[in-house]
C-alpha cells in the first residue's frame, strides 16, 4: 500500500505529507489552496483537483484539516470523497474534531461498506516531520491493521480503540491538558517577573524539579525569545477547548478549570493573536498584570 491520498497541507499536514513522501509513499494530494502544495520540495506526488479525484485514485485517503466542518465538507461536499465512494475505501482522518462528527462519519462510511478511522495525533510539526507522533486510532480493527505501515512511518506509538469516539475523546483530553499547562507556565512566569525574578530562573527551577516537562522547556524558551510563530494556532486550541467542554457536558463530566481558562483564549483572539502560537496567551496574562511584553 504505497499509494495514498492526502488532503490538507496545514502546519501538521505539510510535515506529515513530506514524511510519507520521504519514506517511499506515492501521494495524490488535494489542498483547497494550491500555493501550499508548492512547499512540498520533494518528489513522488501528483496533484488532484478535488477530494473526489483523490478517492477515485487511492484505496486509502488521509485527511488533516482544521475542524469538523472542513472534514465534513471534504467528505460530503460537491466533488467530495463520497462522490467517488466505493466498497473497501479507507479514510483515515487525523484532525482534531468532534466525537459527534467522527461517529457520523463512521456510520456513513459503514453504510457504503467502506471504512472511517479516526486517528488524531499528539505532537507538533517537529514530531510530524521526524515520525514521532503519538497516534490514537479508533474504528474497525481490520481497517486499522491494514494501515499499520502508515502509522509506523508517522508515529512512534499507536493506541488502538474499538470506536472512533474513544480516539476522539482521548485527543480532546490531551489537548485540554495542553491548554491548561501553558496557562500554568504563563502564570508562573508573570508572577515571578512581577517579583523581579527572571523567566530563565523559573525554567531552571522547573528543569531540576519533578514539575518539569519537555513542553514547559520548549515553550518557555520561545516565550522568553518573544517567538510566537505558530506550531499550534490560538484559534485551534480554543476550538479544541470548546469541543472538550461540549464533550464534558454530554458525558456529565465537570471541567471547571477548562471553563475558566477558555476566557483567556477568547481574550487572546480578541487581541488579534488568533493566528499566533497558542503560547501567545502568555501575552494576555502579562497585559492583565500591567506589565509590558
Amino acid at each position: 500500500m504505497k499509494k495514498l491520498g492526502f488532503i490538507g497541507l496545514g502546519i501538521m499536514g505539510e510535515m506529515m505529507a513530506k514524511r510519507l513522501l520521504n519514506n517511499g509513499f506515492e501521494l495524490v494530494i488535494y489542498n483547497r489552496t494550491k500555493d501550499k502544495i508548492s512547499k512540498l520540495d520533494v518528489s513522488g506526488f501528483t496533484i488532484a483537483n478535488s477530494p473526489s479525484e483523490v478517492a477515485k485514485n487511492c484505496d486509502v485517503v488521509i485527511s488533516m484539516l482544521a475542524d469538523s466542518r472542513a472534514v465534513e465538507e471534504v467528505v460530503f461536499g460537491t466533488n467530495g470523497i463520497f462522490a467517488s465512494i466505493r466498497e473497501g475505501l479507507i479514510h483515515i482522518d487525523m484532525s482534531t474534531i468532534s466525537p459527534a462528527t467522527t461517529k457520523k462519519l463512521y456510520n456513513e462510511y459503514k453504510s457504503h461498506k467502506s471504512y472511517f478511522i479516526h486517528a488524531p495525533v499528539l505532537g507538533s510539526k517537529t514530531q510530524a516531520g521526524d515520525g514521532t507522533l503519538l497516534i490514537f486510532a479508533g474504528g474497525d480493527k481490520e481497517a486499522i491493521e491494514k494501515c499499520e505501515e502508515i502509522f509506523k512511518v508517522l508515529g512512534k506509538r499507536l493506541w488502538i480503540f474499538d470506536s472512533v469516539e474513544k480516539a476522539t475523546n482521548l485527543k480532546l483530553a490531551m489537548n485540554s491538558m495542553i491548554a491548561t499547562m501553558i496557562i500554568a507556565l504563563s502564570q508562573a512566569f508573570v508572577l515571578a517577573e512581577k517579583s523581579g525574578i527572571s523567566k530563565e530562573t523559573v525554567l531552571e527551577v522547573l528543569e531540576n524539579s519533578a514539575l518539569n516537562s519537555a513542553m514547559y522547556q520548549s515553550k518557555g524558551k520561545t516565550i522568553i525569545d518573544g517567538n510566537f510563530a505558530p506550531n499550534f494556532y490560538v484559534k485551534h486550541i480554543l476550538k479544541d477547548i470548546n469541543l472538550a467542554l461540549e464533550t464534558g457536558q454530554d458525558l456529565k463530566v465537570p471541567l471547571p478549570i477548562l471553563s475558566a481558562i477558555r476566557e483567556l483564549y477568547v481574550s487572546a483572539i480578541s487581541k488579534g493573536y488568533e493566528n499566533e502560537d497558542y503560547s501567545a496567551v502568555y501575552k494576555v496574562i502579562v497585559e492583565f498584570a500591567g506589565l509590558k511584553i
